[in-house]
């Protein structure tokens, strides 16, 4: 790269980079090759060449390489906000507007947003420019995004004038009767369990605003009734006006939104599917891909299917002529789609495969494969295809199908070092850690070490109590080392209560690490400690964690950085009766007359209306 190069001549060497790989340039190959390991002639598009081109010159993606080259960057524009420089986040969202909702990166805040940051400094006109942008007011920051939105943040912390900007900005941007405070939708979810769709159409009648409900990612009640394959109900929205092409929000997964009829086509309830377009609904290609409508994409430039997701939906709806047309056409068997929000570019690959695994269509795999599929294709947040077959499923929905194993070993498919713990397969952890099983390693310089903390990993996140001990046995990191932090925190739950094996894994995995580690490490930027965390997941284990936690010096006095709170504070939000006692009765301050007036723990049970956490509280001596 020259010494001062612009833009323009960036992206020229793109142009170029593209067409001489298409053309099969020795050197263009030699180049892409380096740097995308599943590129094919036909498949190669111009933000592939970007990418590749990105990567010859250090960078990790086109958008690091642009930001280099013009200065604007997530990282200037969050500094800014941090600073109250109103100048200068004007300058940048001119320059590149994208940035107002890309994230900033980093261990445990890469989901922190520029309007985070102004509403934690309660900057009302800062939050109004970023609003005025298009910043998301609903997108949390894992792990906790439940209690970490900036609308969420702004109503707990009471930034009422906050609140109210958000409010109007949501009602500007379609979504009505959008803050689950005012009871809808769960009132219509409620209803659909108790009496079905018949509920669902008389709540409609007896207060027809509620038909106009419209969540902030602009998913109405006729994609919810396209998605569920409620018939009636999408009958009686359409009778009553709905708008039937009305696109979702563009999200991380899906960067142009989608309409009823692609969520009806995508969960294959075809007769919602048929009565959409019935009454109008354009048909696209997601949904012609996923209703095997053939002759609708057939005479389709190839580029205007290529990132689609199309070869996915093909396999969903299984129509293997649809997917064998599609792959005879040229598009990428591994249909690499580019997701949205981060300031890297982030693709995902192997969707398709995946989606073959995950339904149990072998004949739909193999005709993937035939063509070109990578079986170790990375699947964002998923693992590959041979994961999935050797899991069951990504996530688990059935036994392991050997044909289906063997079918991709066969055409070149391993598991990693870290999947290997997820697995809970011992035997193979065990030849990875004494050097008889390739651990394909990502990245870097494969040495003993990272095996072994891949393994750990991987061991730890499944629960393996086995894999994590003998993996613990060769790794001699100090206590202190910010690595423990995130590795105690993989034996928790998910999102779902654990059954009583489940729960004694978690534990004994859990104080297997906790053996190694200080107990009061403390989380990045977020600040929460292992305290705070097993409060917030609980799902069966909380007390028997925060026990163990407890007896090995863990601390009740620390707050983290977003809710300002102690783990205490943490119980009374989320409803922890049970830890709320246990804590109590270690010591912890029911009062805690230094926390901001929002954060005491008797203002998160008020807030949230938790008497039996109340009552406990003023029993202790808090008084409200």
């Amino acid at each position: 790269m020259r010494e001062n190069p612009d833009i323009d001549q960036l992206k020229r060497q793109a142009r170029e980079l593209l067409e001489s790989y298409r053309a099969q340039s020795p050197d263009a190959v030699i180049e892409v090759t380096a740097h995308h390991r599943t590129a094919t002639p036909e498949s190669f598009a111009l933000h592939d060449a970007q990418f590749v081109l990105a990567r010859s010159y250090g960078f990790e993606s086109w958008p690091k390489l642009k930001a280099a080259v013009d200065g604007v960057t997530t990282a200037r524009l969050h500094d800014a906000v941090q600073k109250g420089d109103l100048a200068a986040v004007r300058t940048l969202l001119a320059r590149r507007p994208e940035i107002v909702d890309l994230m900033r990166g980093g261990p445990s805040g890469f989901e922190i947003r520029a309007l985070h940051i102004a509403v934690m400094h309660r900057d009302v006109e800062m939050t109004r420019l970023l609003l005025d942008g298009g910043a998301d007011t609903r997108g949390g920051i894992w792990p906790n995004r439940d209690a970490t939105s900036p609308r969420t943040i702004a109503e707990e912390r009471g930034y009422d004038e906050i609140v109210a900007m958000m409010a109007t900005q949501e009602e500007k941007r379609g979504a009505r009767g959008t803050n689950g405070a005012d009871g809808g939708l769960q009132r219509l979810r409620h209803a659909m369990m108790i009496g079905g769709e018949g509920a669902v159409i008389a709540l409609f009648e007896s207060e027809p605003p509620l038909a106009g409900v419209c969540s902030p990612d602009g998913v109405t009640m006729l994609h919810c009734a396209a998605e569920q394959g409620t018939l009636r109900v999408a009958k009686w929205l359409l009778d009553h006006g709905a708008d039937v092409n009305r696109k979702s929000q563009p999200d991380f997964w899906w960067r142009e939104g989608r309409t009823p009829l692609d969520f009806a086509a995508w969960e294959g309830n075809e007769p919602v599917a048929a009565l959409l377009i019935e009454r109008g609904a354009t048909l696209t290609l997601l949904s012609a891909a996923a209703l095997g409508r053939w002759d609708d994409l057939a005479s389709r430039p190839l580029d205007s299917l290529r990132g689609k997701a199309l070869l996915q939906a093909a396999v969903r709806g299984n129509h293997p002529d649809v997917l064998r047309g599609l792959l005879e056409l040229g598009l990428d068997p591994n249909e690499r789609v580019q997701l949205g929000q981060h300031e890297d570019q982030t693709f995902t690959a192997g969707g398709p495969l995946m989606e073959a695994v995950n339904t149990e269509r072998i004949d739909l795999a193999r005709l993937l494969l035939e063509h070109g599929a990578d079986p170790n294709a990375g699947v964002f947040t998923s693992g590959s295809p041979t994961y999935a077959a050797y899991a069951g499923g990504s996530p688990h929905t059935h036994a392991p199908d050997p044909a289906m194993i063997d079918l991709m070993v066969h055409h070149g498919g391993w598991i990693d070092a870290e999947a290997v713990g997820y697995l809970r397969r011992p035997d193979l952890a065990r030849r990875m850690l004494d050097g008889e099983l390739d651990p394909h390693l990502h990245s870097g310089t494969v040495s003993d070490e990272k095996v072994v903390e891949q393994i750990l990993w991987g061991g730890a996140s499944g629960r393996s109590a086995e894999i994590v001990r003998m993996a613990l046995e060769r790794i001699d990191w100090p206590r202190d080392d910010p690595r423990w932090f995130w590795m105690l925190w993989r034996p928790l739950p998910g999102h779902e209560d654990l059954n009583d094996a489940e729960q004694s894994d978690s534990r004994e995995s859990f104080r297997l690490i906790l053996k190694r580690c200080d107990p009061n490490l403390r989380a990045g930027e977020s600040g929460q400690t292992m305290l705070h965390e097993v409060i917030a997941r609980d799902h069966g284990v909380g007390v028997s964690l925060a026990t163990i936690l407890l007896d090995a010096g863990a601390r009740m006095d620390v707050r983290d950085e977003f809710l300002k709170s102690t783990p205490l504070g943490w119980a009374c939000r989320w409803g922890r009766a049970a830890l709320v006692e246990l804590l109590l009765a270690r010591g912890a301050d029911p009062i805690e007359r230094e926390a901001e007036p929002w954060a005491a723990p008797l203002a998160w049970a008020e807030r949230h209306q938790h008497a039996a956490i109340l009552s406990i509280l003023r029993r202790h001596g808090a008084q409200g």
